[in-house]
C-alpha cells in the first residue's frame, strides 16, 4: 500500500508541480524585470509591444472576438478559483495539509502583488496605446496563479489531460485581455512571470522546510 500511494500521490512538499522552484523563480525575476524594463520604460520596448497588440487584433476570430474577453475576464478567474477550492478540499480530505497550504499561498501573495505592481510602477508616456500602466493583469494573475495551485496539489501522476486544459485556460486568459484590448502582450505575459515566480519561491522554501523535518 505504502509504495503504491508513492507512486500515484505526491509528498509534503507538493511533487505535483516539480519544476518550480527557487531557480526557476529567479529567472522568471530576471526576465519580469527585463521585460517591465524595455516593454514598458523604452520607446523601442512600447513600440513593439503596440506592434504585436496590433497583430493579435488581425486575424479573423469571428463571434470568439466577443467570446473570448468575457471569458478571460469572467469566466476564468472564477471558474479557476471555484476549481482551487474544489481541488483543497480534496487534498485537505486526504490529509495533504502542507500541499494546500503551500500551493494557496501561490494566489494569495501572486494577486495582491499584481495589484499592488500595477499601480506602483511607473509608465512613461512614448505615445503608444493608452498612457496607464497597465502590467502585471490582475485577471490573468487570478487566472494563472490558480491554475499552478490546482496543479500543485494535484498528485504527481496527473493525467494528460489535465495538463492541456490548465495550459488551455491560461491561453485563453492571456489571449482573451488582448483581443479584448484591455491588456497589452507584455502586461499577461508579466503575470504569468510574475506567478512562476511566487510559485518558485513558495515550493523552494516548502522543499528546505520538508528536508529540515526528515532530518530531525
Amino acid at each position: 500500500m505504502a509504495r503504491g500511494r508513492a507512486v500515484h500521490d505526491d509528498g509534503p512538499d507538493g511533487r505535483g508541480c516539480r519544476r518550480l522552484d527557487g531557480r526557476s523563480a529567479l529567472a522568471a525575476v530576471v526576465v519580469l524585470l527585463g521585460l517591465y524594463g524595455v516593454a514598458v520604460l523604452t520607446v523601442p520596448g512600447q513600440w513593439l509591444d503596440d506592434q504585436i497588440f496590433g497583430w493579435v487584433q488581425r486575424p479573423p476570430y469571428g463571434p470568439l472576438r466577443d467570446v473570448l474577453p468575457t471569458a478571460a475576464r469572467v469566466v476564468l478567474p472564477f471558474a479557476m478559483l471555484i476549481a482551487l477550492v474544489l481541488v483543497a478540499g480534496w487534498r485537505l480530505a486526504v490529509g495533504r495539509w502542507a500541499v494546500v497550504a503551500g500551493a494557496l499561498l501561490v494566489p494569495l501573495v501572486s494577486i495582491p502583488l499584481a495589484r499592488w505592481l500595477r499601480v506602483s510602477l511607473p509608465r512613461p508616456d512614448h505615445g503608444y496605446s493608452y498612457v496607464d500602466n497597465t502590467m502585471p493583469s490582475t485577471h490573468a494573475t487570478v487566472v494563472v496563479a490558480a491554475v499552478v495551485a490546482v496543479a500543485m496539489m494535484w498528485p504527481s501522476q496527473r493525467p494528460a489531460w489535465l495538463g492541456w486544459c490548465l495550459g488551455g485556460v491560461v491561453a485563453v486568459a492571456c489571449l482573451g485581455n488582448v483581443v479584448g484590448h484591455a491588456h497589452r502582450p507584455s502586461d499577461v505575459l508579466a503575470s504569468v512571470l510574475l506567478v512562476i515566480a511566487v510559485a518558485g519561491v513558495v515550493r523552494g522554501l516548502s522543499a528546505r522546510l520538508a528536508r529540515r523535518d526528515r532530518g530531525w
